[in-house]
């Protein structure tokens, strides 16, 4: 009669998390981190929540920061995991609030161009790209690099880095005429590259 020894799961419970991290770190076994995302998931929402006001956005930076734990915690000098978790958490949801704040300033930009009285947005259709598919904001910036240098220089110092006609002539040399000039032409080239780009996503 043969006896079989079986290697018995250690019962990951009972771990501390330092162990659970020590543990993760040394051997890269999922059933470590899993315990500590377990333990751990609802503070993280918590944090989340409390900063981004908004149930599904949380849910979406929870996940981002526990695949950085996933990554990071092998090589990080972690004392505490709970304060680790919490500065992962604030971190990441503060990153997504800038960028968020960051393409509304943008869409506000496009939308006050598309109602100025000089016409200078002639596409009534361009503010409505970014209204109705925020995805958009990808599409624009790619639209952009395919720009010529004066058209791209002085449409991202409007847009991007809210420059006037006079701060962008001053750092760049042109007259103020050029750049409206080099803004217009960049706007109008912008809209037959984005429509461009819309024809073959609905084609």
């Amino acid at each position: 009669m043969s006896i079989r020894f079986l290697n018995k799961q250690p019962d990951v419970s009972q771990f501390s998390d330092e162990e659970l991290v020590s543990r993760f770190a040394e051997t890269q076994q999922q059933t470590y981190f899993e315990e500590l995302y377990r333990r751990y998931i609802h503070l993280a929402y918590g944090v989340c929540l409390k900063l981004m006001k908004n149930e599904d956005d949380s849910r979406d930076v929870v996940s981002d920061v526990f695949k950085i734990l996933f990554t990071k915690l092998p090589t990080a000098d972690v004392k505490s995991f709970k304060a680790y978790l919490y500065t992962v958490s604030r971190n990441e949801c503060i990153a997504k609030l800038r960028q968020k704040k960051s393409d509304m300033e943008k869409l506000a930009k496009y939308n006050h161009l598309e109602n100025s009285p000089d016409d200078f947005m002639e596409n009534d259709g361009f503010a409505a790209l970014f209204n109705t598919n925020p995805s958009m904001e990808q599409e624009v910036e790619r639209a952009v690099a395919e720009l010529g240098d004066e058209q791209q220089t002085c449409v991202r110092m409007f847009f991007y880095d809210d420059k006037s006609y006079r701060e962008i002539a001053t750092e760049t040399g042109y007259t103020e005429k050029q750049v409206k000039s080099y803004l217009q032409n960049g706007k109008r080239n912008l809209r037959i590259l984005l429509e461009k780009e819309m024809r073959k996503h609905t084609a």
